[in-house]
């Protein structure tokens, strides 16, 4: 597992792209929630991919880290010129390789990042990045530190029973691709902040009540009741009356 975060490396300009956020505001500019406000901090957004099953061989060259979804992406060079961002596992380590095959026994398999069928994986082994139908780029078990148990075959309707990290167990085709081990930074769940202003880096102020407030920021302000009905903070009718 990639554990030392601090030497992680810049972003690959050609697959990121800086985004404006607009949060809280519509098409035209007007607020609309008013608790939603911008990112005290401008990131860059990674594009990832979630469907390996065109490329053959690569390297993994770098990590970057998303850090307002605290989820680390590993960079892949292929041998035919591509590049791409893939959600890291705890069997990624730099400058490693990672490919697919399609070889029936994995006793003989020293590297462990690999991508490929779940026809070809043990029964009772843990994966990740899951397919639910083939071609369509994974769908489940995406997120830091989760991972699924493939449970039981079914080589008549080809199909293949796992159990999601819900505890859900759910039916996935025969031939989706998935990738062995967990998803890295497991720890992220155990990670708790009390800092007051913790909310307001991921773009969310506090809501207060109007009651609360003075006559000058709120209609609802004050001591006395003065309108009849609830009102928006710039003083128009709510609650469809």
């Amino acid at each position: 597992m990639f554990t030392n975060y601090a030497l992680i490396n810049k972003k690959y300009k050609k697959l990121s792209l800086l985004v404006k956020n607009k949060a809280g505001r519509s098409d035209t500019g007007r607020i609309i929630f008013r608790t939603n406000s911008s990112l005290r901090v401008k990131i860059k957004k990674i594009k990832i991919n979630y469907s390996l099953r065109y490329l053959r061989l690569g390297t993994v060259a770098s990590f970057s880290l998303i850090p307002f979804k605290n989820k680390l992406v590993s960079l892949i060079l292929f041998n035919n010129g591509a590049a791409c961002y893939y959600l890291t596992t705890e069997n990624h380590i730099l400058f490693s390789f990672m490919y697919s095959t399609t070889l029936k026994k994995l006793r003989k398999i020293k590297i462990k990042s690999l991508y490929f069928m779940l026809c070809y994986i043990k029964k009772l082994s843990f994966v990740s990045v899951l397919e639910l139908t083939p071609g369509r780029g994974a769908q489940y078990v995406r997120s830091p530190g989760v991972k699924s148990r493939i449970i039981n075959f079914d080589k008549i309707q080809h199909s293949c029973l796992l159990q999601l990290p819900s505890g859900t167990k759910k039916i996935f085709s025969y031939y989706s691709y998935a990738v062995l081990s967990s998803i890295s930074m497991a720890p992220h769940k155990k990670f708790f902040n009390g800092k007051a202003g913790y909310w307001k880096i991921y773009g969310k102020k506090p809501l207060v009540r109007g009651v609360a407030m003075n006559p000058v920021d709120h209609p609802h302000g004050g001591r006395g009741k003065s309108i009849k009905y609830p009102r928006t903070p710039w003083g128009k009718t709510t609650k469809f009356k």
